[in-house]
């Protein structure tokens, strides 16, 4: 593989061009570029120490911060692995996730609970600082992320050297990123949102302020200011609890943000009008994609206010079409380019299953295109509802259901009972005023002037909160569990 063509050997040429210039700081330390090439190749020659071999899987338990990104590089610097894990998965994930990688190594800080009983050596991080001079090897893996799992079982994701610099670029692309960027990160770099933009502002040689404290959102509107932020990645559950809880804060970031980019989890449009009304100089972007094909499309919400409820158009390099579409124009969204992974760790068969002979990944997600190529996301074909044959989706009635002032945001997912018979349930999180005495009878009356009957909601909940992954993403198979306890009582 020849330079420049793995982010390590950006990395390296950074430390050389720009050895003193900030690179990174979270809440404990803060290196250069220089600094961080320098601990990376002790960390790599650590790993060799102890072990590790180019191909080694490399599980990387770490909380999210400059250990973890050390950790990650020195891994990649040897030819080795790296697993990213989040450090919330639940007990005896970590050993479902060896075992399908077949890792030998985990790096870790200090989990106990989650490396009970595993077959694997455990490396903390505080014991990896080689003296000799590490080995460097090549892999075509440059990591692997798993899949949330909510549509299945869990699966080990590979992405190449060459997926990593083509979503990099993408980011580049879509955030005109420059070397005077200044992006505050707080979603964990186990996953593809923060550790693609770690890889974009290395590119370029811009500044990361990393935070675990991503449920903090005053301390995260403090940081902003404090660090003169100029980009901040967040999704639309953090947005929303910002501009309800510190929308003057929020207003004040304003004054440091040039743009803003928002995961690919569906954001109310009155959301994302109040976003640009209240952050007129703030760039509001939203990106489509998934751990399979990561930078898919993009969108400036500033300059496409007539399309708020739209995703996106391609990124560079990337083709998009909508396969199979009715004659409405929906159908499922695919994607073709060099940010398509290589496939799932040692399971052909899954592969085979979303990517075709002519490289054509399938997403899952229902959607439809326009004219000028934006495309809307309407909804995972998996969630789709059949009613005695008859199908409904999701945002079609959760679409309805908001037109209610009372409703600050709902979920509708499908709820199968003991006869394996599917009704439509809608979770419901009300606003803290103008809530009816009877949310059922308010609900179906609304629903029945809009929609057909079977698409009418049997069982409607009030929440305080939808279960979701890290990165807001609802788990609608959760919460169809959830309220499927309802379902005796209709």
């Amino acid at each position: 593989m020849s330079a420049e063509q793995r982010i390590i050997d950006h990395l390296e040429r950074q430390s050389n061009a720009i050895p003193d210039k900030i690179f990174v700081s979270d809440a404990n330390q803060t290196l250069t570029y220089g600094e961080l090439f320098q601990r990376v190749v002790k960390t790599a020659a650590g790993l060799q120490q102890h072990g590790v071999q180019t191909g080694d899987r490399v599980m990387l338990l770490l909380e999210h911060g400059i250990d973890h990104l050390i950790s990650y590089f020195a891994a990649g610097y040897i030819g080795a692995i790296p697993v990213h894990l989040s450090i919330n998965r639940p007990k005896g994930s970590v050993k479902q996730i060896a075992a399908i990688t077949t890792a030998t190594y985990c790096v870790t800080d200090n989990y106990p609970e989650q490396l009970n009983d595993c077959d694997f050596q455990e490396l903390p991080f505080r014991t990896l600082s080689g003296n000799n001079s590490p080995v460097r090897g090549s892999n075509e893996v440059a990591y692997m992320m798993f899949t949330s799992g909510t549509t299945g079982a869990p699966k080990a994701v590979m992405t190449s050297h060459t997926n990593t610099i083509a979503t990099a670029e993408s980011i580049l692309d879509f955030t005109q990123m420059t070397a005077d960027d200044r992006e505050l990160i707080s979603l964990p770099l186990a996953f593809t949102f923060g550790l693609g933009h770690i890889h974009a502002l290395i590119m370029v040689g811009g500044q990361a302020v990393l935070t675990n404290q991503r449920y903090d959102l005053e301390h995260l509107t403090t940081l902003i200011q404090q660090k003169s932020a100029t980009g901040f990645l967040a999704s639309p559950a953090m947005l929303r609890d910002m501009v309800n809880e510190h929308r003057e804060a929020l207003i004040c970031c304003g004054h440091y943000l040039r743009y803003m980019v928002v995961n690919c989890t569906p954001m109310e449009v009155s959301l994302t009008q109040e976003l640009l009304d209240l952050l007129p100089g703030t760039q509001i972007i939203m990106y489509y994609g998934m751990t399979e094909a990561s930078r898919c499309a993009y969108i400036h919400y500033n300059e496409n206010t007539h399309r708020l409820d739209f995703t996106g158009k391609r990124t560079i390099n990337v083709e998009l079409k909508i396969d199979n579409p009715d004659a409405g124009g929906l159908g499922e969204i695919c994607m073709k380019g060099p940010n398509v992974m290589l496939g799932y760790w040692n399971n052909p068969e899954e592969t085979a299953k979303v990517i075709d002979a002519d490289g054509w990944i399938r997403s899952g997600d229902w959607g439809i295109m326009d004219e000028d190529g934006y495309v809307k996301v309407i909804g995972r074909i998996n969630d789709q509802i059949s009613v005695d044959g008859m199908k409904c989706q999701p945002s079609e009635v959760e679409n309805v259901i908001s037109e209610l002032p009372w409703v600050e945001r709902v979920t509708v997912c499908g709820i199968t009972d003991e006869t394996k018979f599917q009704v439509v349930g809608a979770a419901i999180i009300a606003a803290s005023n103008g809530v009816p005495e009877d949310i059922q009878s308010a609900v179906r009356e609304h629903c029945s002037k809009r929609l057909e009957a079977f698409k009418i909601p049997v069982v409607i909940a009030l929440v305080d909160q939808f279960p979701a992954n890290e990165l807001g993403k609802v788990n609608r198979k959760e919460l169809a569990t959830q309220l499927k306890a309802q379902l005796q009582e209709v």
